[in-house]
């Protein structure tokens, strides 16, 4: 049984974000603030450091940390652990638990302010790696219990790729309106999936019997399996690939506007992400479980009375098939807000929906935050987001920006309950945004109230 709490617990805890970090949206002066929406534009052109000058972090999905991690004698373990009582484990789970990560490291960032002080365009080189998973509370109950049933819909995917983006914004209606759109060439690196569709567990007289069907598609470059010889089945420890180069091309936009309602009032919309990517068929691995299989016993873990059925993973098997070229459309979101200024824009209130479109399910976020810029070089945004209509996490933002140094870092996670390990509790998401980049070039005139005599160079 230990591999597949291995794989399992693998996926809790990698994969264990809904959108990109809400708090971040409105740190005005971030270089990384575009993301969320190509209309935006930081207060001066940059250079990022490579690697750290955009980092993104984002953890969730519909349970919260704490049901998958407890703490037992000063050590923090998963829910499979025998010390973890199996009403301890089960109680806090959903019918389906979705957990997903998103990762995003900036390679290469630059940007500038074109003459008039207002168009702006930017390039940006990033390592993207998005997961997500669905684990139905019946496969716990199998887990732990040993109970007998019918899982559906369990399976986890992953992909990882660059992307090599040019934005461009500008405005229109004498500054009321701005219109920001970026193009992103994509290279697909890596891309998995494992799926079961039905996986149905029974228990007959003295032995455990087991139903699969269920699918295995992995695309990498040196992607190959070795199967065995007298059965043509293999593992998915049997897989072995190299992604030293792409594996598939594809191509995205994100468009992005922002609108002036009033002249403190601000509206803003953008679509992100729309566009795919199209694997190759020669770097692609393919194998179909649809088999039964049987296996006996039972283990008692020593300080827990629910015996668990002794079952290993390896006893699933897949049968190799052709591989296939696929197109994979990325995880789009849409992030829609809403910003009143006040105070000769030192203060600002701000209201941010977001909606990301998952494998298994779309994510909706609510967050309600305020936001202080006494000077236009410092920002710092506190935020409250209702994520799902299940809770809801505080953030705190920061944005330094003089004439040196652009430094930015984001996060919902300090304010949280932590174990001693510092691993946020109570709250099923964790994002964690930051960068450190070098101002360059013309100053934006994009805020009248920033706009000084000195600024017209």
């Amino acid at each position: 049984m230990k591999k597949i709490y291995t794989l399992i617990a693998a996926a809790l805890l990698a994969t264990g974000a809904a959108a990109q970090n809400p708090t971040a949206y409105f740190m005005e002066g971030s270089t990384f603030r575009s993301q969320f929406n190509p209309a935006f534009a930081p207060l001066r052109g940059y250079v990022n450091i490579p690697a750290i000058g955009g980092v993104n972090i984002n953890v969730g999905g519909n349970i919260a940390v704490d049901n998958i991690l407890f703490s037992r004698d000063g050590k923090l373990v998963t829910l499979f652990d025998s010390s973890v009582s199996a009403a301890d484990a089960l109680s806090g789970l959903k019918q389906n638990n979705l957990l997903g990560m998103d990762f995003r490291m900036n390679v290469i960032g630059f940007g500038a302010f074109t003459k008039n002080h207002k168009n702006f365009w930017s390039f940006d080189l990033n390592v993207r790696v998005n997961e997500d998973a669905n684990l139905p509370y019946s496969l716990f109950e199998f887990i732990k219990l040993g109970k007998e049933g019918q899982i559906r819909n369990f399976g986890t995917s992953t992909d990882s790729y660059l992307e090599a983006a040019f934005s461009y914004s500008f405005p229109l209606m004498d500054d009321r309106l701005y219109i920001g759109i970026r193009g992103k060439f994509l290279a697909g690196l890596a891309r998995a999936q494992v799926t079961y569709d039905r996986f149905d567990i029974s228990l007959r007289e003295d032995r455990w019997a087991v139903l699969t069907q269920g699918t295995l598609d992995l695309t990498a470059a040196g992607a190959k399996v070795e199967t065995d010889p007298d059965s043509e089945t293999f593992e998915i420890g049997d897989l072995d690939f190299k992604p030293t180069k792409p594996a598939g091309y594809g191509f995205a936009l994100d468009l992005g506007a922002t609108y002036d309602i009033l002249p403190n009032l601000q509206a803003s919309l953008a679509v992100t992400d729309l566009g795919f990517i199209s694997w190759s068929k020669k770097n692609s691995v393919m194998g179909v479980s649809t088999q039964e299989t049987e296996f006996t016993g039972a283990t008692v873990p020593e300080n827990a009375s629910e015996p668990v059925p002794d079952f290993d993973l390896e006893m699933l098997k897949f049968n190799q098939v052709d591989g296939r070229s696929t197109t994979k459309m990325l995880r789009a979101s849409v992030n829609a807000g809403l910003e009143y200024e006040v105070w000769r824009h030192k203060i600002g209130i701000g209201l941010l929906y977001t909606a990301r479109v998952w494998k298994y399910k779309t994510m909706h976020n609510i967050t309600g935050s305020v936001n202080f810029h006494p000077v236009r070089w410092f920002t710092v945004s506190g935020s409250y987001s209702v994520i799902d209509n299940r809770g809801g996490a505080v953030g705190l933002a920061l944005n330094l920006c003089p004439n040196w140094i652009n430094f930015y870092l984001a996060t919902d996670v300090l304010t949280s309950k932590h174990t001693p390990q510092w691993v946020p509790i109570k709250q099923s998401s964790m994002n964690v945004t930051l960068g450190l980049g070098i101002p360059i070039g013309k100053r934006s005139h994009r805020i009248a109230a920033y706009v000084r005599e000195g600024d017209r160079r």
